[in-house]
């Protein structure tokens, strides 16, 4: 935007000189007084850096700055010469590295190029899965479990599956034989639920154990002794018709050997998958043996050597299972290298996926790796040790534990009194036949643990949704338990007349066997069946949740949910053991029946309650609190260590 002049602001051009005199000219030239340039590096490696970059041509008769002593006239050709010569060279397009003393460019081009090289790879699925990421991610080691090809990781899963399903149907092998056992032995159907009771209270010590040896010395020498109990256990049991104790002692082997498969499998499964599929699998497959064993084994059991049959059937496909455990379960312990400090790249490896072909030195070469033991922890401390144990403390596992208890230990414990309820007179059923009152359980519990572990139910998993699960499993089990114990008794109820007392035992009770529908049993105890399971739906979910909560990597969540759904395990176990062991003596009668249907019934229905406030109030709290109990959360850092003016 222009102005228009004026005259008085108009100057003269020749007068400019006068206004604005021109600055004094220095004496000595400015080129002079610039620092000189730094030495030529003598270190190789500077100059191998320097040789592959070209200088500009540089007269040798002149030198690069020169000292005006006095007048002296050049030719222009001369004074670009010096002017060439004395001007830097032209940039560069990048930035190339430069000598220490010039720069530290050279420096930070080092630094860089070692955390380059430090970055780790993210790495994704293959096929389908390629554009998703892996959880967890797996080192560059191929004897990473994860990065084991497929036929190994199903060969192992296999031979664990294989060796829970032969476990699920010892646990229940008397369910449908007690009163025989009991008759045989002439001892008291106390006695006899002992041999079902004992070892799921021994499994529950074995079990912690199991964790705590399995971090320090890996899983598969556990798995491989727990493998000879059981062995032992079962040979045992298919020569021990007239001994009680001695059949006694066999259980008790058996105990210890299902411990470790009680609490390890799980861990095992997440060290191989990243996908939680095989999981649902596991539980299913656990949940379908031990419920359904009982309609098989009733029939089993009718033939001259009774129950004994049943175990001479498991020691068939002992061997086997044996064999797959120790040639196709490896150890699967793998400490990996922390990545939490490395720079994640976007790059997409080629799949580590080997192709095997069977020859005799790669069967050779997997026969060697397969040692018995071969991990063992970097170091042996007490925080190491007390790791499993910590999660008993955990107010998550104890609220699972409270919500979850009542309908386990009365689905255990009801099974296990069937025999004395419908053996006697006037019912005088067969094993079979009581072993056919377990269908209901089987198709419910199976049924109910398979859709709940395969559907979206725990991705979508919410404190809402916990409470309305946990209410639900509490009515639907609630009914199963109330509704067998007031059926049975109300089917059975005595005359008035005072022909019969109306506190009659199963054993003399004198009425018509036809008023009580065997169906109807079987239904009610499907009810109690489905609840139980529905509850147990929760119990992953919502570990998943506080570990999540608490861990500072997902390697660390996993290791606390394995270690936190095994300690709830062993005490379910344990709690199922004593229920199973005093609930003959409370339902002795047909009054005790009921009583005991009514008081667990209403008990559950309570402390469900509670525990749905606990979790509908304090859910975070109660996180935060398991984070402090196991050890995953350590205060102390927060606390002022000094006042801030306090210096020296």
């Amino acid at each position: 935007m222009s102005r228009p002049e004026s005259v008085e602001s108009t100057v003269d051009i020749a007068e400019i000189g006068k206004h604005f005199p021109a600055p004094p000219r220095l004496s000595v030239s400015i080129r002079k007084t610039l620092p000189p340039l730094p030495p030529v590096l003598e270190s190789p490696r500077a100059g191998t850096v320097l040789n592959g970059f070209p200088s500009p041509p540089r007269s040798p008769a002149k030198p690069l700055l020169k000292s005006q002593e006095g007048p002296r006239k050049e030719s222009p050709a001369l004074l670009m010469s010096s002017f060439n010569a004395a001007c830097p060279p032209p940039p560069l397009s990048k930035d190339p590295p430069r000598p220490f003393t010039a720069s530290t460019n050279a420096v930070s081009f080092s630094a860089s190029f070692s955390s380059a090289e430090s970055r780790r790879t993210i790495k994704y699925g293959t096929g389908k899965l390629s554009a998703v990421e892996l959880s967890p991610q797996p080192s560059d080691d191929p004897e990473d479990p994860l990065n084991w090809p497929l036929w190994r990781k199903h060969l192992n899963f296999a031979a664990l599956l294989f060796m829970v399903s032969l476990i699920g149907v010892m646990k229940t092998v008397f369910v449908s034989t007690n009163s025989v056992v009991a008759i045989s032995y002439s001892v008291s159907y106390t006695a006899a639920v002992a041999l079902t009771a004992v070892p799921l209270m021994i499994s529950a010590f074995t079990g912690i154990l199991s964790l705590v040896v399995g971090r320090i010395w890996g899983k598969r020498p556990v798995y491989l002794v727990s493998t000879l109990f059981i062995f032992i256990g079962v040979v045992m049991n298919m020569h021990v018709l007239s001994s009680f104790s001695q059949n006694m002692a066999a259980r008790a082997f058996q105990g210890l050997g299902w411990g470790a498969f009680e609490t390890l499998v799980l861990s095992s499964i997440q060290d191989t998958y990243f996908r939680q599929s095989k999981i649902a699998i596991f539980h299913a497959v656990a949940t379908a043996t031990t419920w359904g064993s009982p309609l098989l084994g009733g029939v089993v059991s009718l033939g001259p050597d009774g129950f004994t049959r049943q175990f001479k059937i498991i020691g068939g496909f002992l061997p086997f299972s044996i064999l797959l455990l120790a040639f196709g379960a490896p150890e699967t312990m793998f400490d990996r290298p922390s990545v939490e400090s490395q720079t994640p790249t976007a790059t997409r490896p080629r799949a580590m996926w080997s192709q095997v072909r069977l020859t005799k030195d790669a069967a050779m070469e997997y026969l060697i790796k397969m040692k018995p033991w071969s991990y063992r922890a970097d170091s042996i401390n007490s925080r190491l040790i007390l790791q499993a144990p910590r999660a008993f403390m955990a107010p998550t596992t104890a609220l699972l534990f409270a919500a979850t208890l009542l309908p386990y230990a009365s689905l255990w414990s009801l099974a296990s009194s069937l025999s004395l309820f419908f053996s006697p007179i006037p019912f005088m059923l067969r094993e079979s036949a009581v072993g056919a009152l377990m269908t209901g359980p089987f198709l419910a519990a199976t049924a109910v643990a398979a859709t709940l572990s395969i559907s979206s139910f725990p991705r979508r998993f919410t404190t809402t949704f916990h409470v309305i699960t946990v209410v639900v499993g509490t009515g639907v089990a609630s009914i199963g338990i109330l509704g067998f114990g007031l059926y049975v008794r109300g089917a059975v109820q005595m005359p008035t007349d005072g022909s019969a007392s109306s506190t009659g035992s199963p054993w003399d009770a004198r009425f018509l066997s036809d008023r009580v529908s065997f169906p109807v049993v079987s239904f009610l105890l499907a009810f109690l069946g489905a609840g139980s399971l529905v509850l147990d739906a929760t119990i992953r979910p919502v570990i998943q949740r506080s570990t999540a909560f608490t861990s500072s990597s997902l390697l660390v969540a996993l290791r606390n949910t394995a270690d936190m759904q095994g300690d709830l395990a062993c005490l379910r176990n344990l709690a199922a053991g004593i229920v199973i062991l005093g609930l003959p003596n409370a339902v002795w009668t047909w009054d005790g029946l009921k009583s005991a249907a009514v008081g667990i019934g209403v008990v559950q229905i309570v402390v469900a309650g509670a525990v749905c406030a606990v979790w509908w109030y304090y859910d975070e709290n109660v996180r935060r609190l398991d984070g402090r109990l196991m050890g995953l959360v350590d205060l102390s850092i927060l606390q002022p260590q000094g006042s801030f003016f306090d210096t020296d």
